[in-house]
């Protein structure tokens, strides 16, 4: 199991290995978002890939503004292969503050996308024209309005 403060699991906090239960105690900070995954491995040393990475916070200071929490993909899927002329680009995120949030969305043909192809808006979609035989990336950052701002991890699909 990793603990970690950002979805890429590159600032890993905590990592349990070879449990044999459940579940297992983990201490932390408060007022920190956190992400954790996990993976199977058999008596024969055989493992299994990473569970997708799980978010959750830690109730801190009620005063402070906490940042967006990474926004999650809804579609295209991961590495999806898209047969049309445009496509929607779609994703979900959300606040512990409650705070109401505006997305810039960031679309190119190399990995990291640079190009900003909208910039805060509200909505949690955006429609894309599409040339064929392209692979495209895309990341969403996600700002609270407060000055918290979240960046999205990249994701990808080709045209047909």
């Amino acid at each position: 199991m990793q603990v970690a403060t950002d979805a890429a699991f590159s600032q890993i906090v905590q990592t349990k290995d070879n449990l044999s239960v459940n579940s297992t105690p983990v201490y932390l900070d408060k007022g920190v978002f956190y992400y954790w995954r996990v993976k199977a491995f058999d008596i024969n040393g055989n493992e299994t890939a990473y569970t997708a990475a799980y978010q959750f916070f830690t109730q801190g200071d009620p005063d402070i503004n906490h940042l967006p929490f990474s926004p999650e993909l809804v579609s295209p899927s991961l590495g999806a292969i898209e047969q049309n002329a445009t496509t929607t680009l779609e994703w979900n995120a959300s606040d512990v503050d409650g705070d109401s949030l505006t997305y810039d969305v960031y679309v190119d043909t190399v990995d990291p996308p640079a190009t900003k192809v909208a910039e805060n808006q509200a909505e949690k979609t955006h429609t894309l024209d599409l040339t064929t035989t392209t692979n495209y990336y895309w990341r969403v950052v996600v700002k609270d309005g407060n000055g918290g701002e979240t960046q999205g991890q990249v994701w990808h699909f080709v045209t047909d």
